[in-house]
């Protein structure tokens, strides 16, 4: 059985957060042992998980560092809005304060949140894995500049359209070749043969 760890936001939100929970629901939990880390605490939609997931949370030397990572808190939001992780490594700041839960090794390793946001950084700096792959949502993305320091560190950048392939290879060449199509609709399929 494969150890599969997906990082994301959270269970609330919006769009991603639905398509997480589907994909999700779609694993054959024969064949995956499935940890999902959780960067902020809102379970809304958890109640949508037809599975037994264990869910965990990255940990934060304190409450101020947890700040500039998250998403529903005001540092965090500007933080990524104006891609102020591009000029200066905060992102590896605050990867040097935090950690996992515990410290396995995992064969896969998905941020499906995706967003430009610190999860894309924590997994590529805090998470050991024999593969690591991050989801692209949103074909308009100003905010992949927080993190294209990071791609570096991924085996597969997967785009949630062709359309969404097709812009991150026109932004980044050189990352072409480790860039594919993940279908959401599709989940069960392409996990069982690309992943």
């Amino acid at each position: 059985m494969k150890k599969l760890l997906v990082v994301a936001k959270s269970l609330g939100g919006g769009g991603s957060e639905v398509a997480l929970i589907e994909f999700l629901n779609h694993l054959d939990r024969s064949k995956y042992d499935v940890t999902l880390l959780l960067l902020d605490n809102d379970t809304e939609y958890s109640y949508r998980l037809k599975k037994e997931i264990k869910i965990e949370y990255i940990k934060f030397d304190n409450n101020f560092y947890r700040s500039l990572a998250s998403m529903y808190a005001l540092p965090g939001k500007i933080i990524k809005k104006i891609k102020l992780n591009k000029y200066l490594p905060i992102y590896n700041l605050l990867a040097e304060h935090s950690r996992m839960p515990s410290l396995p090794y995992y064969d896969i390793a998905i941020d499906f949140y995706g967003y430009g946001a610190f999860t894309t950084a924590f997994l590529a700096l805090n998470v050991r894995a024999r593969k690591k792959a991050v989801w692209l949502h949103d074909e308009r993305m100003p905010w992949i500049r927080n993190v294209e320091q990071y791609f570096g560190n991924y085996d597969r950048i997967f785009g949630v359209s062709k359309a969404i392939k097709d812009t991150f290879n026109d932004m980044y060449p050189k990352y072409k070749e480790k860039s594919d199509v993940f279908y959401n609709p599709d989940l069960k399929l392409k996990c069982n043969t690309k992943c």
